[in-house]
């Protein structure tokens, strides 16, 4: 019997791999599928989904999405 390579893909968000099924959600936008890895890359990809969508610096992105979330949340 053969088996198939596990295929790798990365959290849309934070650019961490996932390899398999293991606990991570789709979001859909504008008829693509984005991966995430966790409740807060789904948070931050809902804020701003348009960015992520173009391929804008994920670090650079995520880290003005944490500041501005620090800033209304404080």
């Amino acid at each position: 019997m053969t088996t198939l390579p596990e295929t790798t893909e990365t959290c849309a968000v934070c650019a961490k791999p996932i390899a398999g099924d293991r606990g991570v959600a789709h979001l859909y936008h504008q008829g693509r599928a984005f991966t995430l890895c966790c409740p807060m890359c789904i948070e931050m990809f809902q804020r701003a989904p348009e960015r992520f969508a173009r391929g804008d610096q994920r670090q650079t992105l995520m880290e003005q999405l944490v500041e501005e979330m620090k800033w209304r949340n404080g």
